[in-house]
């Protein structure tokens, strides 16, 4: 039995859009990484240019950075079946149809702004990367890093419904309890890929 997933989305659902929102950049934001465990330094607001529509109907929206954008009702579901230490960082969508979306005090202008996603950082990741029966190659020049998996193999340890892991924080993975909580919750938009399958 699969004991935990990476998740992914499923990729862009409008086809005449390159992501399902794309982050309005601000100064330093190619030197953020969500996969940290780390500080972030981040502006008092975020904002995303999205399709609305495809909001409408998507929890897990494809985005231009390597963030992990979720809805709120995803987050909580994922909450309500265990605990993980996480930052929760607001962002503000804008509706991509409307030129003028700020006014004159760089406010979104009324109807313009949603709020109900939020990008997720996970502030401790899980050492639950089996070296012994995992295949993988390492990190170059951070041999305790991996650098990619033809077959991931997890330890005998708890994990939590949402986790990254220590030795190759790059995928993002839910637990089965996690990817059952969600998909009780009528989450969409999220591919699973089993652990042992993680790319």
């Amino acid at each position: 039995m699969t004991r935990a997933f990476q998740i992914r989305n499923e990729g862009v659902h409008h086809p005449d859009d390159l992501a399902d929102a794309s982050l309005l950049k601000f100064p330093g934001s190619e030197h953020v990484y969500f996969h940290d465990a780390g500080p972030l330094e981040l502006p008092a607001t975020i904002y995303f240019a999205a399709n609305f529509e495809t909001l409408k109907v998507i929890d897990y929206p494809a985005v231009n950075v390597p963030w992990p954008v979720m809805s709120r009702r995803m987050l909580e579901a994922l909450r309500s079946v265990g605990e993980f230490e996480h930052r929760a960082v607001a962002v503000t969508m804008l509706d991509d149809t409307v030129e003028e979306r700020f006014d004159a005090e760089g406010r979104p202008r009324p109807g313009v702004a949603g709020f109900e996603y939020v990008a997720v950082q996970l502030t401790k990741h899980v050492d639950a990367f089996d070296w012994e029966r995992s295949e993988y190659t390492r990190a170059e020049f951070a041999p305790e890093y991996v650098w990619s998996t033809k077959r991931l193999v997890l330890k005998d340890v708890a994990l939590p419904p949402l986790f990254r892991l220590v030795a190759y924080e790059g995928p993002l993975f839910v637990s089965a309890e996690g990817r059952t909580a969600l998909e009780k919750a009528g989450i969409r938009g999220v591919k699973y890929i089993a652990s042992e399958d993680a790319f």
